[in-house]
């Protein structure tokens, strides 16, 4: 019987260590992460473990790192991913500073995860967000806002704007961070008072710029009317005149010698002695 007993205690001792073990040596990577295996004593071995629960060693350790789609909220107001005013100013090509509210959407390419691992010495994705990607973000989105005036990111084509930044930070977070970018915006612009009152006045001069260019059109199309009015005018006068010209023509063209001599004897016929001056006119001799 003390056999039996030291037999199930044994066993026992033996569960309880075996659970003990497992516990330990299971790890979970979540759903839209993979992880990178290291070890304290040699670091990244290049192995990573897809989502799911796994068992490896108690030696190992494992950093996890989103390779489906996360968001970074940078905003004036509090939202997800934001815990507080997290806007940040922008450079124009006008020398004015703007701030904006920006959200960007990314990923870590999971083929270069062990190389961004060992880059960052150990640092986990969101650590190299936190600690890495914020620090540079506003200076790499002022990079592309200096290409444009502070009308084209306050009221302009922003959608143009949002593609350049997102491409611009696409190529450098891909190359610096092996982080892959999906989209970059500027989704609100938050001007201060005597910005606001700068804006307000270039809108001004802008809309009194564009009434007088209309008015200059409208002047520009009045005239070539006036013109093509007074062409037409001066055409109908030609056309009148020359016609005028050619019935005189046809007309003096007609009068013959044969036609005044017949003219003078109808005359003298019937009036007496006369003259003619032309083929209309009649002179009495001596009258």
């Amino acid at each position: 019987m003390k056999k039996g007993l030291i037999g199930a205690v044994s066993l026992a001792i033996i569960i309880f260590v075996t659970l003990i073990c497992v516990i330990f040596c299971i790890e979970r990577v979540p759903v839209g992460y993979e992880g990178v295996v290291y070890t304290m004593a040699h670091g990244a071995n290049g192995e990573t473990l897809t989502q799911g629960w796994h068992i490896i060693s108690p030696t190992k350790k494992i950093k996890l790192f989103s390779v489906g789609n996360e968001q970074l909220v940078l905003t004036k107001d509090k939202r997800e991913g934001s815990k507080d005013d997290d806007s940040f100013r922008v450079s124009t090509s006008d020398d004015a500073t703007i701030a904006v509210s920006f959200q960007m959407s990314y990923r870590f390419r999971p083929e270069t995860l062990v190389d961004t691992y060992t880059k960052f010495k150990g640092m986990d994705g969101n650590d190299i967000v936190e600690n890495r990607v914020r620090t540079v973000l506003k200076s790499k989105v002022s990079e592309v806002t200096t290409s444009h005036s502070l009308m084209d990111i306050y009221s302009g084509n922003r959608s143009e704007i949002n593609d350049e930044i997102t491409k611009y930070l696409n190529n450098e977070f891909n190359d610096a961070y092996g982080m892959e970018v999906l989209d970059a915006s500027i989704i609100d612009v938050h001007p201060d008072k005597q910005l606001r009152k700068t804006i307000n006045n270039r809108v001004d001069a802008i809309q009194k710029k564009q009434k007088a260019q209309a008015e200059q059109e409208t002047a520009k199309v009045e005239a070539a009317t006036a013109l093509i009015k007074a062409q037409n005018e001066a055409e109908i006068q030609i056309t009148k005149a020359k016609a005028e010209a050619e019935a005189n023509k046809v007309k003096a063209a007609s009068i013959t010698p044969e036609l005044i001599q017949m003219v003078e004897a109808e005359a003298r016929k019937k009036h007496g002695w006369i003259t003619t001056q032309g083929v209309s006119a009649v002179v009495k001799d001596g009258k």
